[in-house]
């Protein structure tokens, strides 16, 4: 017998900022099963941790841009943080972070083998273009800038 799987909710997913921090600029999405954005409290903690977070882009012997879209996601279980970041030419490393309800810390969750949710492709499909077409379309002079500024609002 097949288990019954929940009935596909659409969720906002909302571009929030461009967060500057250690020689990065990050995109930062908020997706959240309880209102439009997520909570300014997951926002400030999931920031809080990005130094250390981005410690791992050194694990990747590839060159870094310097570029990573973070995700902010709540769900009924907890709260998500994926961030990845764009290696060589054309590859992320990427790394998820769980903070489960009643936890205070988030815990690396990718080495479990997840990576995306449904919700979550959605943004990585619209970065994946944006980098395409910002980046590698325009190989030899890349418009960083417009990358930074070409951002996913829907609901999906």
């Amino acid at each position: 017998m097949t288990k019954q799987l929940p009935q596909y909710q659409t969720r906002p997913i909302r571009f929030v900022e461009i967060h500057d921090i250690m020689g990065w600029k990050i995109k930062i999405y908020s997706i959240s099963i309880y209102q439009e954005f997520i909570s300014e409290t997951n926002l400030l903690d999931v920031k809080g941790q990005l130094p250390e977070w981005l410690k791992n882009a050194e694990t990747c012997a590839y060159d870094k841009h310097h570029h990573a879209t973070l995700i902010i996601h709540e769900w009924s279980g907890g709260c998500y943080g994926i961030i990845n970041w764009w290696v060589d030419a054309n590859m992320l490393q990427n790394f998820v972070y769980l903070r489960k309800h009643q936890e205070t810390e988030f815990q690396l969750f990718s080495h479990h083998g997840i990576c995306t949710c449904v919700w979550e492709m959605a943004v990585w499909w619209h970065e994946r273009n944006a980098w395409v077409k910002h980046v590698l379309q325009k190989h030899e002079a890349p418009h960083f800038e417009a990358y930074l500024k070409d951002q996913l609002n829907t609901d999906i």
